[in-house]
């Protein structure tokens, strides 16, 4: 007997949208009309439910190995994080490997952070070979932020080249040669990674799903999921047709809460928030950060930033776990921009906006499966870019029937976050005020 999964995509959307302002990425790119929504019954064999990279990754991969994929999205394509997210593509995860080790033992952590090794590489691929510029650098940058945070970064440098065998793309610097990468004054050390790299999420995004369309992937836009019924022959119904499939793939990330599946309760949406400058002069552009390597600092609420292809400063963070926009956290990242780059104090913000991301109790990816036909894909908790390629790739293989690598990452066990709605977001909102008083003091 079918089990009927309701959602409420259009109240999750429309809470995006209040933060959704005026994206940077969105006056980079030509859209188009939209495509069409799902109409009267479609069969294919796998129905995926999301338009982010997780979802276009999965149909990348599911269809250069012959199946026949749709793709339903609620609104646009890349209309949730994937549009708007800081464009960072690093390595690992956003939990330390320490996490990992303690679920799957040592040797199944590292193969872990391999496969993120692998999915930084799809990313890379992907943002270089398909028929559009997606604006790909190379280089990243990890900054102390605090004299205290110096010994465990330097730590994790020797891990990296050691243990994770990573040794060779990064490398550590002491506090007397940060002027060679950065005119800030506010670090204490560095660890540059050359292998790390930027991208113009939007742009990779609908590059992607144009690559899906040319292998023959269907994708339907405005086409919100209302039902999804389990059985020998899943089916996915929207307010206007269904999609009869033999497999499901649900990569719907935050908007994953309204669906009636126990995994809703492993994540929670976060909102957070970006601006962008002026164009900066080529020259200052190098000054702050040098090579045009993106950036990051220890933080535990982190800023995350870097210079566009067009230099314009790109600065990010101010996360809340409280749902309502505060005008005010734009302030707070202007100013944090200048506390880092005075001489960015007269620089104009020419746009600001902000989405929602999910994130887990651990901050591990989560990937699994309801029954035997429908694989999740969830929990990239800000770590995106690479995570979510490799993501599609794993469940690519597992439908294939190959489910080793697949089985790895879903034997990480989730958490539910405690708690109802609106307790969990008070309770994570104290604990953000928490280790936002410990990175001041720290």
């Amino acid at each position: 007997m079918s089990s009927p999964i309701p959602t409420a995509h259009a109240r999750e959307f429309a809470a995006a949208a209040d933060i959704a302002g005026d994206c940077y990425y969105e006056h980079t790119v030509e859209r188009g009309p939209a495509r069409s929504a799902l109409a009267g019954t479609v069969q294919v064999d796998v129905g995926i439910v999301g338009g982010g990279f997780a979802g276009l990754s999965a149909a990348l991969e599911l269809s250069a190995r012959g199946y026949s994929v749709a793709l339903l999205e609620a609104q646009r394509i890349a209309s949730g994080a994937s549009g708007r997210n800081g464009g960072q593509i690093l390595p690992g995860f956003s939990c330390d490997i320490e996490v990992l080790a303690r679920q799957l033992g040592e040797g199944d952590a590292r193969r872990a952070w391999d496969l993120s090794i692998e999915g930084m590489e799809i990313a890379r691929q992907r943002a270089t070979g398909l028929d559009m510029d997606c604006e790909y650098r190379p280089g990243w940058v990890l900054y102390a932020a605090r004299p205290s945070h110096v010994a465990k970064l330097r730590n994790w440098h020797a891990k990296l080249a050691g243990a994770l065998g990573y040794g060779e793309h990064v490398e550590f610097v002491e506090h007397e040669g940060l002027a060679a990468w950065t005119s800030s004054q506010n670090y204490h050390a560095a660890l540059v990674d050359h292998h790390a790299g930027q991208v113009n999420p939007l742009k990779l995004a609908l590059a992607m799903a144009a690559a899906c369309e040319r292998q023959g992937v269907r994708i339907f836009e405005n086409s919100p999921v209302t039902r999804i019924a389990d059985g020998p022959s899943p089916v996915l119904a929207t307010a206007t047709g269904r999609l009869e499939c033999k497999k499901v793939v649900i990569a719907a990330n935050v908007f994953v809460a309204d669906l009636d599946v126990p995994v809703r309760h492993h994540v929670m949406s976060i909102g957070n928030r970006i601006i962008a400058t002026e164009r900066l002069r080529p020259e200052v552009a190098e000054r702050l950060l040098a090579r045009g390597y993106a950036a990051c600092d220890t933080n535990f609420l982190l800023d995350y930033y870097r210079v566009s292809s067009d230099n314009r400063m790109l600065w990010g963070g101010a996360s809340t776990y409280l749902r309502h926009d505060a005008p005010h956290r734009f302030a707070v990242l202007r100013g944090k921009m200048v506390e880092a780059f005075p001489e960015l104090s007269a620089v104009r913000i020419e746009h600001a906006w902000g989405g929602l991301i999910d994130v887990t109790m651990s901050r591990a990816p989560d990937f699994g499966q309801l029954g035997e036909d429908i694989y999740y894909l969830q929990g990239f908790s800000g770590h995106g870019l690479n995570v979510t390629a490799i993501a599609g790739r794993l469940a690519a293989e597992a439908i294939d029937g190959q489910r080793d690598r697949f089985d790895l990452i879903a034997r990480i066990r989730h958490r539910n976050f405690p708690g109802g709605a609106l307790l969990r977001r008070v309770g994570l909102a104290l604990g953000a005020s928490y280790y936002r008083l410990r990175d001041v003091l720290a």
